[in-house]
């Protein structure tokens, strides 16, 4: 057992590094770089439980370095250990695309495409319904059973996850006796590389298909428009 008043975010910063290195290994024959792994609050991303960026964000100021920043929102992290694996290994997925050259979201980033399904399957995980969801697409995959067979096996230190942030309100009601409001019951959103879609405007919106290059605009934000040609579902410009 570990001294919870003893676990610093450096501890815990420094079992993801290893929690990558175990899983790119693992899952990705050792062929990801090295990502700047960061723990932040999740701010206007407030259901996101951690991102990829989109382009190498973090290296030396000559740029003979660049890293990729691979982030567990820090809110999250009193989630079930599963919870935090599952997120890691879903970013690493789009790490994964993001190095390979497959593009496995569009809609700034918010829906999920075939690609990630592909991958995420592959490496064990399972979903719920054989449908997409219309704004996240193939985003809501879980770790499944064999998944997390393999994952308990490996040398990871699981209560180091023991801190996370609930804000000064939570721990002003705990001092006062009181009971501190519920967190957040609804399902987070695992996000890659950005915000949520926006809210639609009153202009139109332009809608390319990625190969043959074919548009259509329409007024509403989030649809879901397919090239009958291509079978590939048009990308908000």
């Amino acid at each position: 057992m570990i001294d919870v008043k003893s676990v610093t975010i450096k501890d815990i910063t420094a079992e993801l590094h290893h929690v990558f290195n175990l899983f790119n290994e693992e899952f990705f024959d050792g062929k990801l770089p090295g990502p700047a792994i960061t723990i932040q609050s999740n701010g206007h991303r407030r259901l996101a439980m951690g991102w990829c960026s989109t382009v190498p964000v973090w290296g030396t100021e000559d740029g003979s370095v660049q890293m990729y920043e691979l982030n567990l929102s820090a809110e999250f992290l009193r989630l079930d250990f599963f919870e935090h694996m599952d997120t890691i290994l879903h970013e690493m997925v789009h790490l994964f695309h993001k190095v390979t050259g497959v593009k496995d979201t569009s809609r700034d980033n918010a829906y999920h495409n075939k690609h990630f399904k592909n991958k995420v399957l592959e490496l064990g995980f399972e979903y719920e319904n054989n449908k997409p969801d219309p704004v996240h697409g193939w985003t809501y995959a879980r770790l499944g059973k064999k998944a997390k067979e393999k994952i308990a096996g490996m040398p990871i230190n699981q209560e180091i996850f023991a801190i996370s942030r609930y804000g000064y309100e939570y721990f002003k009601a705990i001092e006062e006796g009181q009971k501190p409001a519920a967190l957040s019951q609804v399902e987070p959103v695992l996000s890659e590389g950005g915000d949520r879609p926006a809210a639609a405007k009153a202009r139109s919106m332009k809608w390319v298909c990625p190969s043959c290059g074919i548009a259509v605009r329409s007024y509403k934000a989030n649809v879901n428009l397919k090239c009958m040609d291509c079978e590939e579902l048009l990308e908000k410009q």
